[in-house]
């Protein structure tokens, strides 16, 4: 169903700065796209031409590269996409790719460079939005190079738990090959990993799903 942006209901705090007007002229130059399971929506080093905001649905933000992709992390619904590419290269440093079907709002990024020029508020939140890019980059960085492999899947689960899904039980969104790219492990660590959190009563599985059953165990091993 086709969502002005005045009256979308998980539209991004970013847009709470703006006028009717300016709402208006971003409904106009937008399009709302479903992508299928394994489709691309944002392709490294493409041209960036568009501003990317997550409907519904999950995402994986990632790295490629020719000897070993990195996932950056996974994205669901309210995510802005795309935002780092408001600068002056205008291309894409990252992929994008569905997880599950998506729906997701493709914004003209020139509209939002224009807006943000003549509007002070938008073009701080704007600038928040890249921040906390940078944050969560920064984050990553830290979490590969200083926990250890327990540490990251416990993270990673907790994750899931308490962002992704808001609950305990949840199913797994990625393989236990994207699970490794996640986490920077070895496919043979992340399954090693789930089984010792099971064995240790952590967590119950079956299949993909994961029910989360001592949180605070896993709380303090993330740590």
């Amino acid at each position: 169903m086709y969502t002005t942006c005045s009256s979308c209901p998980n539209r991004s705090a970013c847009f709470d700065e703006l006028s009717i007007n300016e709402l208006t002229k971003v409904t106009e130059h937008k399009s709302e796209i479903t992508y299928k399971k394994g489709e691309t929506i944002i392709k490294q080093n493409s041209a960036a031409k568009h501003i990317y905001f997550v409907k519904s649905g999950l995402v994986k933000v990632h790295i490629e590269n020719e000897d070993k992709n990195l996932i950056l992390e996974v994205s669901g619904k309210s995510s802005m996409l795309g935002v780092t590419a408001l600068n002056h290269s205008k291309k894409y440093n990252f992929s994008v790719t569905a997880i599950e079907t998506v729906e997701v709002c493709e914004i003209n990024i020139d509209i939002i460079s224009n807006i943000m020029t003549n509007n002070v508020a938008f073009s701080l939140s704007i600038i928040n939005e890249l921040n906390t890019s940078i944050d969560k980059l920064l984050s990553k960085v830290f979490y590969l190079s200083h926990k250890n492999i327990q540490s990251r899947m416990a993270e990673l689960l907790l994750n899931f738990s308490d962002k992704i899904f808001e609950s305990k039980t949840f199913i797994l969104p990625i393989s236990r090959t994207e699970l490794a790219e996640l986490t920077n492990m070895a496919k043979e660590n992340v399954v090693r990993t789930l089984k010792d959190f099971e064995s240790k009563g952590y967590i119950k599985s079956k299949g993909r799903q994961v029910e989360i059953i001592d949180y605070k165990s896993l709380s303090e091993i993330s740590q």
